[in-house]
């Protein structure tokens, strides 16, 4: 009966209490379970905050990224397009000089072809002047206008051999009255006149005398006048106008014309105007041809 007593007692504590204890300890344990999740859950979503602006931040970056990427390449890009525009400015560049220099030479071309069209022109009109008369006055005429207009002759002369060749008489002058230009006696060495030295030596000699550069001194030209081999007498330029400083090219070849055909035309026009101006019979001609 005594070992039954001591294995049914029961607790001392009352149920109600043991179970108020249970109920503490169970609140106890959910409000720090719940207390708890909400700290997990302020810290997942600090947490997720901290990881969205880290997510925006590196978008932004990256857009920036992207961007100087685009703006890099975009840069290349210009920078090869400076490239090609910089070669396509140099062919430009030469091709234009390459016209300019084209073009240079083309207009210097046309100004020597103008100038020779200008040349033949003057010889032509020259010849032609020549040859248009022969009265023996309108040649001397136009031989002094030649000269003036031409050429540029301010004084001039025109001398011819005596019949025996020992002296030249000036027959004609302009610019220079033609009593004071002195005859030239060939053959006695002792010419002091450097003009009449000039003279002589032109005319015994056959070759022209045509000062180089600046005219500074008299004769500015001398030339020797020819009936085919044969000397007959001299033109002499004793000087030029002031606009007129020195001879060219084409002063030389109208030289040429008056030494190879002024004396033809002065004889043939003295023939004619002796002559009358007669014509020589078909006969007379015909003999001479025999």
């Amino acid at each position: 009966m005594e070992k039954k007593g001591r294995g049914s007692r029961k607790s001392d504590r009352p149920a109600a209490a043991v179970a108020a204890e249970l109920k503490e300890k169970r609140d106890a344990f959910l409000q720090s379970f719940f207390k708890r999740g909400a700290e997990l859950s302020d810290e997942l979503m600090q947490e997720n905050r901290r990881l969205r602006d880290q997510l925006g931040a590196l978008e932004a970056e990256n857009a920036e990224l992207k961007t100087q990427l685009a703006s890099d390449r975009a840069i290349r890009d210009l920078l090869k397009k400076i490239d090609q525009l910089e070669r396509d400015k140099s062919r430009l560049l030469s091709t234009v000089h390459e016209q300019e220099e084209m073009t240079g030479q083309i207009s210097h071309r046309v100004t020597q072809v103008e100038n020779d069209l200008e040349s033949f022109a003057n010889l032509y009109v020259a010849s032609f002047q020549l040859h248009l008369s022969l009265r023996l006055r309108t040649v001397i005429r136009h031989i002094k206008e030649l000269l003036q207009q031409l050429i540029g002759a301010r004084a001039m002369a025109i001398y011819l051999a005596d019949e025996g060749g020992q002296r030249l008489v000036p027959v004609a002058s302009d610019g220079i009255e033609l009593a004071s230009v002195a005859g030239v006696t060939l053959h006695d060495g002792a010419v002091s006149d450097p003009v009449a030295a000039v003279v002589e030596r032109t005319f015994l000699t056959g070759v022209a005398h045509i000062a180089e550069g600046a005219v500074t001194s008299e004769p500015a030209a001398c030339i020797p006048l020819h009936v085919e081999d044969r000397p007959i007498g001299a033109i002499v330029v004793y000087g030029l106008f002031a606009q007129k400083a020195a001879f060219v090219t084409l002063d030389r070849e109208l030289f040429k014309l008056l030494g190879a055909h002024a004396g033809a035309t002065l004889l043939a026009a003295y023939m004619y105007t002796a002559g009358d101006g007669r014509l020589p019979e078909p006969e007379a001609l015909r003999s001479l041809l025999e």
